[in-house]
């Protein structure tokens, strides 16, 4: 096993020279890093914190504490990582420390996914849905692609 002890991971980003791999851990309120050599990972170490790893491992009490909920990631030519933050309903531009750099608001609906892409790749495209709860996502059908121009194109794999 590569890694173990991971908080519901979601998305997931190959730096461009292929030697740092960075999951979302969506229960965790971080994204996590590791150093890709021989193709093993290692050097597991924090990315970006969003704040405390929650003291529970119940899921309701986890959504209502966490500052961020990294669902969907990508990675830009500057090293920054997209995050869609799907319980806080928009996209943000986050550095390595953990500082929210530039923040897309969905306009209410809970994003799950965002990559970056377009002719020259700098097209912003968010996955959203005004609901995660399945049942009703499944009655209604209303989610879509939402996009923007953003300064800093793509980077890195996918």
């Amino acid at each position: 096993m590569a890694a173990c002890d991971l908080a519901f991971p979601n998305g997931t980003v190959l730096t461009p020279d292929r030697r740092t791999l960075i999951i979302a851990e969506t229960m965790a309120n971080r994204l996590t890093a590791f150093t890709v050599s021989n193709g093993a990972l290692s050097e597991r170490r924090t990315w970006a914190a969003f704040g405390d790893p929650p003291a529970t491992t119940d899921v309701g009490k986890i959504l209502e504490e966490a500052a961020v909920v990294p669902d969907g990631i990508c990675l830009d030519a500057e090293g920054a990582v997209w995050v869609a933050d799907v319980l806080n309903r928009r996209v943000i531009r986050v550095t390595e420390d953990g500082a929210i750099v530039q923040e897309f608001e969905t306009g209410g609906l809970c994003a799950f996914a965002c990559m970056l892409g377009g002719d020259d790749g700098r097209t912003l495209f968010a996955c959203v849905a005004p609901t995660f709860d399945e049942t009703e996502a499944a009655a209604h059908h209303r989610s879509s692609i939402l996009m923007t121009r953003v300064e800093v194109p793509h980077a890195g794999l996918p």
